[in-house]
């Protein structure tokens, strides 16, 4: 495929413990010297129907593997193009709140079908220039997920954007439906809301934990204070319980549109 650790396990105290060190409004980014004006961002659509694979892929790359991305791209763009393969936009990720590794952005593919990605895996060369991937990248992960419906994303230049990766526990996995539910109105009080919670993707990776992620919940905020306010909630505190019984491990990453 294109371009595009292990996490400890959480007991109750320490899932919540790290789910508030995510409220936590983002650093200043007066440290990174950003200009006073900084040029407008562009937001983007993911537009697809069902039977589309939905690719989302988080790479992290090699400070001496540019060249290898390179030839990398050459080798597998216009192949995957040819078989409908598109790019439709990238969220970057501007904070690391909880993870073991530092992905660059969150970027959004697809492919019109699952036999188009296989056809695209299947072709004779691609084994060889798989096995160029950790030559590139630190780490590169991907997620995919064949569509059972019509999907329709949009990503405002002037929201911010969280993410979170999350791992269930076999043995609890409705109680974090219960959880993101019963937070709900508490976020749209907020300026929150759900953009998309993808449900149960396969995983591609170098370096990753065992086992791909039962969801990964993208959360558009009107500010970056947003779920500091909906951690001050009495719908918090009545379900931030399940959280930790329905949740093994997860990520949590700020994002926004690029610059």
């Amino acid at each position: 495929m294109p371009e595009f650790n292990t996490l400890p396990l959480l007991t109750t105290a320490a899932a919540a413990g790290l789910l508030a060190a995510c409220g936590s409004p983002l650093v200043p980014k007066s440290a990174l010297a950003q200009p006073t004006e900084a040029p407008a961002r562009a937001g983007f659509t993911v537009d697809l129907d069902k039977g589309d694979v939905l690719q989302v892929i988080a790479p992290q790359s090699r400070e001496d593997g540019a060249s290898t991305r390179e030839a990398y791209y050459r080798q597998t763009i216009p192949a995957a193009e040819a078989l409908g393969f598109q790019r439709h936009g990238q969220l970057n990720v501007r904070q690391k709140v909880i993870s073991d590794w530092d992905p660059g952005a969150f970027i959004f593919f697809s492919w019109p079908d699952q036999p188009s990605l296989t056809a695209f895996e299947a072709r004779p060369e691609w084994p060889s220039v798989l096995a160029t991937r950790s030559n590139g990248w630190e780490e590169l992960r991907i997620f995919s997920l064949e569509l059972k419906q019509d999907l329709e994303l949009q990503f405002d230049p002037e929201k911010h954007y969280t993410v979170v990766v999350a791992w269930l526990n076999s043995d609890g996995n409705a109680d974090y439906d219960r959880y993101l539910d019963g937070i709900e109105p508490a976020m749209a009080r907020a300026g929150g809301r759900f953009v998309h919670k993808l449900r149960g993707p396969s995983m591609e990776a170098l370096d990753a934990p065992p086992g791909a992620p039962g969801q990964i919940t993208f959360v558009e905020w009107d500010s970056t204070d947003g779920f500091a306010q909906v951690q001050q909630s009495p719908e918090y505190r009545a379900h931030q319980q399940y959280f930790a019984s329905g949740v093994e491990r997860f990520e949590f990453y700020w994002l926004e549109t690029p610059r």
